[in-house]
C-alpha cells in the first residue's frame, strides 16, 4: 500500500545495498559494500535480503521487504503483550498509534537493518517482562519462565547480529531500568537471567569471531574503534564528528516523528504523575522505563542520528494505547486526566484544520514566491508536486481530502459527546489518510522524479559489455543499484592513467569545476535530467591520453 516498489533515490539504506551484491557473490561472513569498505555492522539484514533478492529479482521491493516484514511483527509482538498484559484493546490501539506514525512507517520503507534492530529489542524486551513478571507473582502465562527467558535471549541475539551491541544493550537497558525503579535490582544478578544474556551475546559474537578470522585486526579497528567507540564518545576522546548534537536532541525529534499521536503524551504524563507507582499495572511501569532507558541511553551518546532513537516508539505506542483505553473506559473516574485527553485530541484537530487550510491556500493559489526562496529543495518539489496535483484535479488528492474531512468530523464528534474512543478513532483516520497520501502518492512520485534508474539504463545502453566504467567524485548510489555491472570509484584521475576505466560517470558540477587539462581527454556521451539539486550527471568516454 505504501508503494515499496517506488525507484531509489539517495534515500537511507540505499548505498548499502551494495553488500547485497557481495553475499550473492559468496562473501557471506564478511560482506562489502561494492564500491565501498567492509559492512559496519553485523551483516542479517544483507543475508535476509539477499534471500529476498533470490525470491524477487534485484528489486526494490527484495531490498525492501525485510525492513517490512520486521515492521509488520514489531505491531505483532506489541498487539501480542500489550493485549495479554493489558488489554486488547489498548493493544489495538498501541498498534495504531505506532503503525501511523510518521518515524515508524519511515524507518520501514528504508532498505536497511534499523526496522530490524527494533524488531528484535521489542521481543527481547517484552519477553524479558513476561519472564520478571513470572518470578514476581507468580502471574499466569502461556509459557513457563524459562521458554520467555529462551526467546528473549534469541531475540537478543539476532538483535546483535541486525546492529551489533545494541541488540544486547538496549533489553539490558530496559529491565535493567525497571528492576532498579521498582527495588528489584538483586534480581539482576539472578542466574537465569545472567544466562540469558550470555547466551544472547555468544549468538552475536560467532559472527564477530568468523568476521575477524577473515578480516583481522582492521575488522577490530572498523567495529569497534569506528563505528562503536567513535559514534558515543565526545570527538576529543577520539569520537567522530558526525550526527553531533545537544543532550535534549531525540525530545522534539520523538514529538515531531510520533504525531499526531505525541498530542497525547501529557495525558500520559499526567496519567503517571498522579497514580503512585504501587497503583500502576506492572506492564505499564515497565513501558515507561523500557522507554526511558532507550531514550536516556541514546540521549547520553555523543553521536546522535536521528535513526538511532527508532526502539524507543513501541513502548511508547504501548503508553498511547494503554491512556487511550483508560480515558475511554473509565472517563467519569478521571476528570483530570480526561480533561488532558480532550485537550491532546483539540490540539490535533486544530493542527489538522491549519494543515487542511494551508493545503488548499497552496493548490488554489500556489506558494507565494518568497516562501519558496527559503524551502529546502526537497520541500519545494513536494510543493510543485502537490500544485500540480490539484491542477489537475487528482483523484489521490480527492481521496485524501474526503478521509481528511471524515477523521476531523470524527474527532469533532467525539469531543462534542465526551468519547475517547472516537476521538481517537477520528485520528486515526487523519493518521491513515496523512501516511497513504504522503508514502503511498507523494513520495513515490517525488522519487520518480529524482531517482537516477533512467540514467543508469542509458549508460548500459550507451557503454559496450566488455568495458568497464568508472565514477568519480561524490557517489550515487542509485546509479549503483540499478547498474548490472560494478561502477567502480575512480580517486586520482588523469587522461591515460593505467587502470582507469574508459568510461566515466560523474556530476556536470563536478566536469565543470575541473582543469581544462584534466577533462581534455573526457568527451561527453550522456546528461541525464537534473533530478536533485546536485545538477545532472554525465557520462564521458576518455578519447585520447595527455603526454
Amino acid at each position: 500500500m505504501l508503494v515499496p516498489t517506488a525507484p531509489f533515490t539517495g534515500e537511507l539504506g540505499v548505498c548499502e545495498s551494495g553488500a547485497v551484491r557481495d553475499v550473492l557473490s559468496g562473501n557471506f561472513i564478511l560482506p562489502h559494500f561494492t564500491p565501498g569498505p567492509m559492512v559496519h555492522v553485523p551483516p542479517l539484514y544483507w543475508w535476509t535480503a539477499a534471500l529476498c533478492v533470490r525470491a524477487f529479482g534485484w528489486t526494490e521491493f527484495a531490498l525492501r521487504l525485510p525492513a517490512l516484514i520486521a515492521a509488520a511483527l514489531t505491531c505483532a509482538v506489541i498487539y501480542e503483550w500489550t493485549g495479554a498484559t493489558i488489554g486488547r484493546r489498548a493493544g489495538l490501539w498501541a498498534v495504531a498509534a505506532l503503525c501511523l506514525c510518521h518515524f515508524f512507517l519511515d524507518a520501514a520503507r528504508q532498505p536497511r537493518m534499523d526496522s530490524m534492530l527494533m524488531l528484535f529489542v521489542t521481543a527481547a524486551a517484552v519477553s524479558l517482562q513476561r519472564a520478571v513478571s513470572i518470578e514476581k507473582s507468580g502471574a499466569d502465562s502461556p509459557l513457563p519462565r524459562l521458554a520467555w527467558l529462551a526467546i528473549a535471549a534469541a531475540a537478543i541475539g539476532l538483535g546483535a547480529l541486525s546492529k551489533g551491541a545494541l541488540g544486547i544493550v538496549l533489553p539490558g537497558a530496559a529491565v535493567a531500568l525497571y528492576l532498579v525503579a521498582t527495588s528489584r535490582w538483586r534480581e539482576l544478578f539472578g542466574l537465569r537471567l545472567i544466562t540469558t544474556f550470555a547466551i544472547g551475546l555468544g549468538i552475536g559474537l560467532s559472527w564477530y569471531v568468523a568476521a575477524y578470522q577473515e578480516g583481522g585486526q582492521k575488522f577490530l579497528q572498523w567495529q569497534i574503534g569506528m563505528n562503536l567507540w567513535s559514534r558515543f564518545v565526545p570527538a576529543r576522546a577520539g569520537g567522530a564528528a558526525y550526527c553531533v548534537h545537544p543532550f535534549w536532541y531525540f525530545a522534539p525529534k520523538i514529538a515531531s516523528g510520533f504525531m499526531p499521536w505525541s498530542f497525547y503524551l501529557p495525558a500520559v504524563a499526567v496519567a503517571y504523575w498522579r497514580r503512585p507507582a504501587s497503583r500502576l499495572r506492572d506492564p505499564i511501569l515497565y513501558a515507561f522505563w523500557w522507554f526511558a532507558a532507550i531514550f536516556l541511553f541514546f540521549s547520553a551518546s555523543h553521536g546522535k542520528c536521528l535513526v538511532y532513537i527508532l526502539p524507543a516508539f513501541p513502548p511508547l505506542a504501548v503508553l498511547i494505547g494503554w491512556i487511550i483505553d483508560t480515558v475511554a473506559e473509565s472517563r467519569a473516574d478521571n476528570p483530570i486526566l480526561a480533561r488532558f485527553f480532550d485537550v491532546g485530541s483539540a490540539a490535533t484537530l486544530i493542527g489538522a484544520i491549519i494543515v487542511a487550510a494551508l493545503a488548499l491556500a497552496a493548490g488554489f493559489f500556489g506558494a507565494a514566491p518568497g516562501l519558496m526562496s527559503h524551502l529546502h529543495s526537497t520541500d519545494r518539489r513536494f510543493l510543485d508536486l502537490f500544485t500540480a496535483m490539484a491542477a489537475y484535479r487528482s483523484i489521490f488528492l480527492g481521496m485524501f481530502a474526503a478521509a481528511w474531512v471524515l477523521g476531523l468530523i470524527a474527532i469533532t464528534s467525539g469531543l462534542s459527546r465526551g468519547s475517547a474512543a472516537r476521538q481517537a478513532l477520528g485520528i486515526a483516520v487523519v493518521a491513515v489518510a496523512g501516511a497513504w497520501f504522503w508514502f503511498g502518492v507523494m513520495n513515490p512520485a517525488l522519487a520518480v522524479r529524482e531517482t537516477l534508474e533512467p540514467f543508469a539504463h542509458e549508460v548500459m545502453k550507451a557503454v559496450p559489455e566488455d568495458a568497464s566504467i568508472g565514477h568519480i567524485g561524490v557517489e550515487d548510489c542509485d546509479l549503483y543499484f540499478y547498474s548490472p555491472r560494478p561502477i567502480e570509484p575512480v580517486f586520482d584521475f588523469r587522461c591515460g592513467t593505467p587502470g582507469v576505466p574508459s568510461y566515466i560517470v560523474m556530476r556536470k558540477e563536478r566536469y565543470e569545476a575541473m582543469r581544462p587539462a584534466e577533462r581534455v581527454c573526457l568527451q561527453p556521451m550522456l546528461q541525464s535530467a537534473s533530478v536533485d539539486s546536485h545538477g545532472p550527471r554525465l557520462l564521458m568516454k576518455q578519447t585520447r591520453t595527455m603526454r
